[in-house]
């Protein structure tokens, strides 16, 4: 077993923990999923990081904003899931989320069978953008050399 991102150095965080570590860095988590997907199975569902900080209300803001000013290989964006009560967010590509709204999503909930020929490319750009999409976020916030927040138990 993969020791904590809390317990790692940059260097030996593995790709799907990136945007985990990266955030750690800005606030404390009260809840996140560490990998944005699975290693061994690329294709299996595209990238996307859930999580939720602890009392930071005005950070979100702050986040979307830099997401917006991205320039990767395709759209990012966060936004708050509609299936969670308490308040979770999700970053994930503009296209996915688009696709889950569609009726074609909502009846099987297949992501694969709404973007079709380019759901395979969407999930291999979505993997070379999350590096790219981590250090923006980095240098927006001058988080370079910041050490990460612990996460905090909610109440």
């Amino acid at each position: 077993m993969s020791k904590s991102i809390y317990m790692k150095i940059k260097e030996e965080v593995l790709a799907p923990e990136l945007m985990a570590y990266t955030l750690a860095k800005l606030g404390s988590y009260e809840w996140n999923r560490t990998e944005m997907y699975n290693l061994n199975r690329i294709y299996e569902k595209p990238a996307g990081f859930y999580f939720r900080f602890h009392n930071a209300d005005q950070l979100y803001e702050e986040l979307k904003h830099c997401i917006q000013h991205f320039k990767g290989n395709l759209e990012w964006m966060i936004y708050v899931s509609p299936l969670t009560k308490n308040q979770n967010y999700v970053i994930e590509l503009a296209d996915v989320h688009r696709a889950k709204q569609t009726e074609a999503y909502q009846v099987n909930l297949e992501l694969e069978e709404v973007l079709q020929d380019s759901y395979k490319e969407i999930c291999e750009q979505a993997i070379q953008d999350i590096p790219l999409l981590c250090n923006h976020i980095e240098q927006w916030f001058g988080l370079e050399h910041k050490q990460l927040h612990p996460p905090t138990i909610p109440n």
